[in-house]
């Protein structure tokens, strides 16, 4: 039996919960733009941010039936781009 005869398997609500929770401090978008200088490679990535952050749910959120282990890994570098992120804004020039 190949893995395409197998029906798709839903999503637990643990993993539809983790994937909210791990796009849910993009919502502090204004504050974080409001923090970044003006101009530079700083305010670029913070302009691409939240599209990130959007694009890697749906992918993980589309991985979780058949990779798994891809939508970990798409969650993990979620929450390190969020990090990231707050980092780039409070850093010191």
């Amino acid at each position: 039996m190949n893995s395409e005869d197998l029906p798709p398997q839903k999503r637990p609500l643990w993993f539809k919960i983790l994937v909210i929770a791990c796009a849910l401090p993009v919502l502090a978008y204004p504050a974080l733009l409001s923090r970044c200088p003006a101009g530079g490679p700083a305010e670029t990535f913070l302009w691409f941010y939240p599209i990130y952050v959007v694009v890697a749910a749906v992918c993980a959120w589309l991985c979780w039936p058949s990779r798994r282990e891809t939508a970990w890994i798409l969650l993990a570098l979620m929450l390190l781009t969020n990090a990231a992120m707050w980092v780039l804004v409070n850093m010191p020039l």
